[in-house]
């Protein structure tokens, strides 16, 4: 595999990238990420309205993995008084387990100064975080039904939501959590299989 480079957007804007290459750029990332985030209500507005200007006041960044020019992985970062949080953590199937999201999660850590930022996963994609959980220690802190989406439990890991209130949870490891949900998933298959049957 050709190598993979990791860029920051606020440095390649501190080195007088052009505006048309950093428009590229962004568009690049918009197109990927709205194909993992069609089950966010409104994230393309977000990503316009939020996302990017945050760049260019300081308050947001963009993490992004390439290799010969296409990106492949990138996170969108939020990095306030408040709240050091990542908000898109994203690398591309077919270039997985390439250390890609080992990569973007070393420059996260120096960018935003944190081993634990915040960060809200899908319960149903809990699996695909759990190494990088064991690597740092993240914790399950709450998990909340509706946050985002109607159809999986939102699981908040290293803090919690602003303006929420902290449940108890009593499992805090991802791949315990994670193991427990798809346990769910097949209880509740069976159950509509038995009352199928039973028409």
């Amino acid at each position: 595999m050709a190598k993979i480079e990791i860029d920051d957007i606020q440095e390649l804007i501190s080195k007088g990238y052009s505006p048309e290459k950093l428009q590229k750029i962004l568009n690049d990332v918009l197109i990927l990420s709205l194909q993992v985030k069609d089950d966010y209500p409104d994230y393309k507005n977000w990503f316009i309205t939020k996302q990017i200007p945050g760049i260019y006041d300081n308050t947001r960044n963009i993490i992004i993995a390439h290799i010969d020019g296409r990106i492949v992985g990138f996170a969108s970062l939020k990095k306030t008084q408040e709240e050091k949080k990542i908000c898109t953590f994203y690398v591309e199937k077919s270039f997985r387990r390439n250390k890609i999201g080992t990569l973007l999660m070393e420059k996260i850590v120096n960018y935003l100064e944190e081993e634990k930022p915040l960060i809200t996963i899908p319960m149903d994609k809990l699996n695909e975080f759990i190494k990088i959980s064991n690597k740092y220690n993240w914790e399950i802190t709450d998990i909340k039904e509706n946050l985002y989406r109607t159809t999986t439990p939102e699981v908040i890991v290293n803090g919690l939501i602003l303006d929420s209130q902290k449940d108890v949870i009593q499992e805090k490891s991802l791949k315990k959590t994670y193991r427990i949900y798809k346990f769910e998933c097949i209880k509740q298959s069976i159950k509509v299989l038995l009352t199928l049957n039973k028409i």
